[in-house]
């Protein structure tokens, strides 16, 4: 009975493959829905060129804005920091701005802020890697935008990082110091390895755990072999060595770096960058959300506050942008695989002074594949900015939040 059930469970697991919805190798699905749509708002991000030999840079240059809709059950946003999020090490981070001002590390910010960085980085090892930029904001963590797949190819030369310090030397940040590094890594490692593969292989603490739980926390059981004085003696040495290896490494930084200054850090608070000019009032009425078709249905009530009439241009929500447009306004919007269509009916511009009711319809696998809808939420609610403007190139973001109710759903066993 028991191997039929096995063999069963094996035979639906296998049968269930071909149903499994698509897997994509990013971190930001992972995140709670609200993590993304209630915190923050990626627009107008590039990344440039897709394709570079070793060596060669990237550019990322976009705008979040962390939302007035920030959740109250995380840590009001305080300090952040613009990060490119790649998959290790593949590239190097070579300049970093932030609202046009240079950002070696963190800065503070605020609700409502609008934040506009560039991202310089260098390609370090040959691959298709998919790039990113986040916010890492201190106590919540690294909220992610859109993304672009970027080919770095082998180069005719190693990579190289050249840094000039403070005294005028120019190293190499990537080979400077490595072997030292690596050699007291690997003592380090071998002191590690003795103690743990003692303790392992040779002594009952982990081969017979049925007696060793059943002695006293204090009794060292030396009549049963546990742990005897030969064995304080031992670990009386790998001690020892630790700590003369400690003396060695003080004594050689000392020696060969007798110039040292503590780490700095350069906390700025960014110029402050508008939303634009006011130029209407936007109240959401509430939304629907179809998972069978991924459709989102959301009604707004826009009134026009300005003396030229206004079109909907965007709707931004997390690191997706819905354009209402054609291709050549979505291609402008950011990365491709994040941007999508945006109805809205009526599609006509709203009049100085006219109140109108417009309907947001945006049928897009994003919702699905990026996980911006909290269906399993206690609290569903959806936020992001809506991008209006007029003729003469006048716009403004508005921030709106609104709940979302699911009204089917799609099977979640293959039928």
């Amino acid at each position: 009975m028991v191997r039929r059930f096995l063999a069963g469970l094996v035979m639906m697991a296998v049968a269930a493959i071909p149903y499994s919805p698509q897997v994509w190798a990013h971190g930001e699905a992972g995140d709670e829905p609200f993590l993304k749509n209630l915190t923050t708002a990626f627009y107008d991000v590039s990344i440039s060129p897709l394709e570079i030999e070793v060596g060669q840079p990237v550019t990322i240059t976009g705008r979040v804005k962390i939302l007035e809709t920030w959740p109250h059950t995380l840590y009001p946003p305080e300090i952040a920091s613009i990060v490119p999020v790649v998959p290790g090490p593949v590239f190097a981070l070579q300049d970093r701005t932030v609202n046009d001002q240079p950002s070696t590390g963190s800065f503070f910010v605020e609700k409502g802020g609008i934040y506009q960085f560039k991202l310089v980085i260098l390609g370090r090892e040959p691959g298709r890697w998919h790039v990113h930029p986040g916010i890492a904001v201190r106590g919540t963590g690294t909220l992610i935008g859109p993304g672009e797949w970027v080919q770095v190819r082998p180069s005719s030369t190693p990579f190289a990082f050249p840094v000039t310090l403070l005294n005028g030397q120019t190293i190499n940040l990537e080979t400077y110091g490595g072997q030292f590094v690596w050699w007291w890594s690997f003592a380090g490692f071998v002191l590690g390895m003795a103690w743990l593969l003692y303790w392992t292989l040779t002594k009952r603490t982990v081969t017979n755990l049925a007696v060793t739980s059943q002695l006293p926390v204090n009794d060292d059981a030396p009549d049963i072999g546990l742990i005897t004085p030969r064995d304080h003696m031992w670990m009386n040495v790998v001690v020892g060595l630790t700590l003369v290896l400690l003396v060695v490494g003080w004594t050689y930084a000392t020696t060969n770096y007798p110039v040292r200054i503590p780490q700095q850090t350069d906390w700025i608070t960014p110029r402050p960058i508008s939303s634009g000019e006011q130029l209407a009032e936007i109240s959401p009425r509430g939304a629907t959300y179809d998972e069978a078709t991924d459709t989102l249905v959301m009604t707004v009530q826009v009134k026009n506050l300005s003396q030229d009439a206004l079109t909907i241009q965007q709707f931004i929500m997390a690191m997706a942008t819905f354009v209402n447009g054609g291709a050549a306004e979505q291609a402008q919007a950011g990365p491709r695989d994040f941007v999508g269509q945006l109805m809205v009916e009526p599609n006509s511009p709203i009049a100085s002074g006219e109140t109108k009711e417009l309907t947001f319809t945006i049928t897009s696998p994003l919702f699905r594949e990026e996980r911006l809808i909290p269906l399993s939420d206690p609290q569903q609610f959806i936020a992001g900015l809506v991008r209006l403007g007029n003729a003469h190139g006048s716009q403004q973001l508005v921030t709106i939040r609104t709940n979302v109710i699911p009204t089917q759903f799609r099977s979640q066993l293959p039928l």
